[in-house]
Order: C-alpha cells, then structure tokens, then sequence
C-alpha cells in the first residue's frame, strides 16, 4: 500500500463519471472538508487486513504530531502500478475507515472508482506532507525508493515492456477540464506537456522553454542590478550532505534515492546545502557581505503527481533560488530589499497577493531565543514598510521562521510563491563563519529566498491569469507572418527575416491556404500581432498589422512597426 499524507488547509472534489464498473454509488456534487488530513490511497496486490491496520497506526502516529484527528481517505490509483483488483482494493479501503473509526478518528472516505475533480491546499509546515509504503509482509513503514537493491544477474526487471512504455507516449489527457485551466490552455498553445514515463515531470516544449527562459532572464537582469553572483552545483549528492545540513530528518521521504556502490545518494529536493557547500570554498570578512549566491538549479521531489494539479505541483520543478549570507545588522535591510523586489516582479504581472509569517513550529531546531529574535525583524520590516500580513503559527521551516507570499490566481485560489526565510540553523551546522571588524570569527546568517517560486507552478498562474494572452514581452511567439498568395511568399519571407535580425520572436504561416484560415489559427495561438502580407504590402512594402484584439492598420512600414514593438518589449524586458 502505497499513501501520500497531506495536511490541508482544505480539499474540494467532485465525482464526475465512473471510471470503472465496481465503482461505488456516489452522488455528483461538491464535497469540502477543511483542517483535514488527507490520505492519497494506492492499494496494491497482497494487501490485506494487517496492511490496512499498519497504515492506520502509522496515520494515527502522524496525526498525533500535527495535533489534529480529522482524515480523507482518498483512493488515488496514481501511486502505483501494482495496484490490487478493484473489488479487492475497496474491501481494504473500507477496513482502513474501520480501523481508524476504531481508533477514535474522525474519518471520511472519497468515493472508489470515480474519475474525481479536486482541488487542495497543502499546510507550509514541515510535516505537512510525508510518503509512506506498507508491506502486508511486514509491520514497519518503509520508503522503497530508499531500499539498497539486491545485486542481481541479467537485466533487472522493469514496470513495463517497451511495447507498453511506447503506448503510453501520447498527449496529455485533460478531457473534462474547463478551457480556463492552464493544463487545456498550455497544450492549445503548444508550451508544455506531461508524458507517462515521467510522472509528475513537465515536458517543455519549444514554446514553453522560450516563456520560462524569458521570465529567469528578467529576474536575471534584476538580481544584476543589486549584485548577485549566480552559482549551478550538481543534481546529485551523497546523502550526508542532508543530514549534516538537518534536512534528512525533515524531508528524506520525500526524496529520490539510488545508490553508487555502497554509498547512498540523492537527488536534490533543496538548494540550500549545495549553496553552503560553495561558501566554504573560501574565507569571507564582514566586507563581503551581504554575500547574495543565487541559482536556478532542477530539484526533485517525491510529492503527490503533478497531472493531478498540472503545473501546480510537480516532482521535478525549477526555483529561481536565492541565499544571502549577512551579519545580524545586515538582516532588517536585507528583508526590505526582497520585499521590494517581490512588489516590483509582481507588480509587473498585476497580480494580487498577500503575507503570511510562519512561526516556530514544534519540530524545530535552534533555540527559542534565536527564534523569537528573527521572528520579531521579520514583524518590524513588514510594519515598516505599512504591510498587512496574516501569521501562521508554528507553520515555520524547521530551521528558521518566514514570510509566505501567496498568490491569489483567477478563480480566487492561493498559491505560495515568493518566500523569506530566515535561518541561524545551517551557517552553525555547516561551521561557516566571517571575519568580523574585531578581526574575529563569526558565524553568518542566512537568508532563504525566492520571488518566482515554482517556475513551474509561477507560470501556471501567469497562464491562467491571462489566460493565454501573454503580454507582448513574454509571449513565446511576438508576430506571426500572414502570406496573402504565393506571389507575396517572397515578400513575406524577407519582413520575417528582418523582424528576427531585430531581436523579435517571429514565425510565419507562408504555406498555401485561405487568409482567414491563417487568422484564425493566430488568434487561437493568441500571437499578439499578425502581419497580413498580400499584393498590395509587396508593392509598397508595407504592413498589415492586426492585433490580437481584432484592431488592423494598414500601410505600415517596417521600421516604424519594429521600433513600436522595441518600445513597449523594452518597457520590460
């Protein structure tokens, strides 16, 4: 049995078709459940009554951390695939709601066998997600992907056939979504896709690789502008490097492990360590800092699949990653800088958000002196800067306390995007230190940061948000070519070229076919501009330029229409 626990602020789903025949009776309707736990539920073959028991002790042992006795079971045949038979699976499904009922906990159950639409918000805590894997062979939890495999002659038997492997390789599959979600509106587009073989990991296509690149690259100019270096370290590490840095307590479950030889190694769910790394390659004095070390490194994590949320949440994910080393006098400014820029990114993309501070939480490290004294310069900075934030009790990272920036997306859901973190834990255990104007040595403190987030997850929203119509600056595609008749292809072939040497992102439609065909598929596209070439443009050599909108001017020559595009692309980028 495999389970993905969840602390959720809440989880809305509705059932909307049967799956299979040995589906459950259910009524079609929206359920919400709020301040729960929800259990996402594989059930595999072997399973029995005892494996049923077990996972409810480990869920009533996860509980009693949180201090909270509400749950969801909530059957999610993703997990896995060696799922046990449908009749057999709801059986233990049913014992696992017994059990916990038995056990004193307040239980609910999603229906068995229903293609479902849902929608959750997952806590901030460090404990708010963990992955477990129960045996019916035996009465401990393990993480298989952590198991040393056994060395075996031949090769090793895999999932699938490459028959299987290759049936699977086909377009996503979000039939029943509305035309408003980014999942529909990403593969109209062309940005991005998700395939079988990596669950959860985002295929970018050429598209979305432009609209990501383009975002990294303005936050890229703005770091420059308040003088960051930027640093790559390696996707893998040996596993000490996370206990040493006190993340293997906290996250190891959620980790991708394998092993080299003897050794255990992961794949990097956190940047963090990797930048400590880099700190110590050399001596530092207090001149040095503000020290501002910034990376847009891949990360894995092992959480719940990301075709379930598309872009929302995802096991392979980009941050556009930040850790500023400072001395104590350093921290106040240093938080009001990032607020700053927090307003201005955001501010460029309209897009409303709030401020959380997340406080210790119970399973902490560091001392409550040290707590309370970064707690109280994060309150100071946003009282200063005559913010509101709301505060989150003991929903802090387990090495420091935060400020959360959530953003509100078209259907009024927050997500948490930029984050502030404070931390006194990892300089100590990483023994980094600076020298100070005494000609001692002191340890730094670090600040965690980003502003994007999830580029993943920050370019879902923006999606939505704008539902496809990107401002010119970031459009993958600025101008879409129009050729009117085959006599106007040579023409046509020439302002494409010329807008591509002017540094703008242009393609053209030159291959026969009607004109209002070619319309169309642009504005479906949503292109921002469409230059319609025809007879009359090749005489005077001039443009047809029809907007997005539907607006159209004629008569426009080339330079004047690259310089007004230059004007409103370099207002940003």
């Amino acid at each position: 049995m495999r389970i993905l626990q969840q602390h959720l602020d809440f989880i809305e789903y509705e059932p909307r078709e049967k799956e299979i025949a040995a589906a459950e009776d259910a009524e079609k309707k929206k359920y919400r459940y709020e301040e729960i736990v929800v259990l996402f539920t594989s059930v595999e073959k072997g399973d029995d009554d005892e494996t049923a028991k077990e996972a409810v002790a480990g869920v009533k042992d996860f509980l009693g951390k949180l201090k909270v006795n509400r749950i969801i079971i909530y059957p999610y045949a993703h997990l896995s695939q060696n799922l046990a038979r449908p009749k057999e699976a709801l059986e233990i499904l049913r014992t696992m709601e017994k059990y916990a009922r038995d056990a004193g906990i307040e239980t609910y159950r999603s229906p068995f066998g229903w293609n479902k639409a849902f929608q959750i918000k997952v806590k901030g805590h460090p404990l708010a997600e963990q992955s477990r894997v129960y045996s019916h062979a035996g009465a401990t939890p393990v993480v298989v992907a952590a198991e040393k495999p056994e060395k075996v002659s031949g090769e090793r038997k895999v999932g699938l056939t490459e028959e299987q492997m290759l049936a699977r390789i086909k377009k996503s599959d979000f039939a029943g979504l509305p035309d408003t979600d980014h999942r529909v509106i990403g593969e109209r587009l062309d940005l991005f896709s998700f395939q079988e073989p990596s669950p959860g990991m985002v295929y970018w296509h050429d598209k979305g690789v432009k609209l990501r690149n383009i975002l990294i690259e303005f936050v890229r100019g703005e770091l420059a502008k308040l003088n960051y270096v930027e640093i790559s370290a390696p996707i893998l590490a040996n596993t000490v490097l996370w206990k040493v840095s006190g993340h293997w307590d906290h996250y190891k479950d959620n980790m991708f492990i394998t092993y080299l030889g003897d050794e255990q190694f992961g794949l990097k769910p956190m940047g963090c360590p990797s930048v400590m790394l880099y700190y110590r390659t050399r001596r530092w004095s207090f001149r040095d800092l503000p020290l501002k070390v910034a990376d847009f490194d891949a990360l894995h994590r092992n959480e719940l699949s990301g075709v379930a949320t598309g872009l929302f949440r995802v096991k392979m994910l980009t941050q556009d990653d930040a850790h500023i080393f400072v001395t104590e006098e350093q921290i106040e400014g240093q938080i009001e800088e990032l607020i700053d820029l927090i307003a201005k990114l955001y501010g460029v993309f309209g897009l409303e958000y709030s401020l959380k501070i997340s406080t210790m939480p119970d399973d902490h490290i560091g001392t409550k002196e040290q707590w309370d004294r970064a707690t109280e310069s994060l309150k100071k900075v946003v009282a200063a800067k005559g913010l509101g934030y709301a505060l989150k009790e003991k929903e802090g990272a387990f090495y420091g306390p935060k400020i959360d920036v959530e953003i509100k997306d078209s259907i009024g859901r927050e997500w948490q995007c930029a984050t502030i973190q404070l931390d006194y834990q990892q300089p100590r255990r990483f023994r980094l230190t600076y020298t100070g104007p005494d000609g001692k040595e002191h340890t730094p403190v670090v600040i965690h940061r980003v502003v994007y987030g999830s580029m993943e997850r920050f370019i879902g929203i923006l999606t939505e948000h704008y539902q496809g119509k990107f401002p010119l600056w970031v459009s993958p595609v600025q101008v879409r070519i129009l050729s009117v008749s085959d006599e106007s292809r040579d023409y046509a072939k020439k302002v494409l070229e010329g807008l591509k040497a002017a540094g703008i992102r242009a393609e053209g439609d030159l291959e026969s076919g009607t004109i209002g065909g070619k319309i169309r598929n642009a504005q479906l596209q949503k292109v921002p501009y469409m230059l319609v070439i025809g007879a009359r443009e090749k005489a005077g050599e001039t443009l047809a330029v029809r907007s997005r909108d539907g607006e159209v001017r004629y008569g426009i020559k080339h330079d004047e229409f690259v310089a007004d595009l230059r004007k409103k692309i370099d207002e940003f980028a």
